[in-house]
């Protein structure tokens, strides 16, 4: 069984790698042909691991980095141009991420502060 700790890490890693995607798709707006993404999470709680490929047996080797989620692409409004962006939508995406995100740092700190406390140090 995980550690809230955990949790709460893993949870703030997936807030933040979805902002990341969400910024792309706001950065590509006017990009045609460009599809929107999002990541989403996976229900399983299964991870799945993004690397970079290495072409080169001198190129540094990368870890990757693990995800709680999946990258999907949405495709349901694209406009003349074929891009899929809609800023609204994007905008709160962003919100909501940054909230969330703030919202497990609040969590993680009250967490903290009951260690701390349970430990006899305040």
């Amino acid at each position: 069984m995980p550690s809230l700790s955990s949790a709460l890490t893993s949870r703030m890693n997936f807030l933040a790698e979805r902002q990341s995607v969400v910024a792309g798709n706001i950065a590509n707006a006017n990009t045609p042909g460009y599809l929107a993404k999002d990541l989403v999470e996976n229900k399983g709680g299964t991870t799945s691991s993004f690397a970079m490929a290495m072409t080169n047996t001198q190129h540094i080797k990368n870890a990757g980095v693990s995800s709680q989620g999946k990258m999907v692409e949405d495709a349901r409004f694209i406009e003349h141009n074929g891009n899929s962006v809609r800023l609204d939508e994007e905008m709160i995406k962003m919100s909501d991420a940054q909230m969330n995100y703030r919202f497990m740092t609040e969590l993680y700190s009250k967490q903290v502060a009951m260690q701390k406390m349970a430990l006899g140090n305040r």
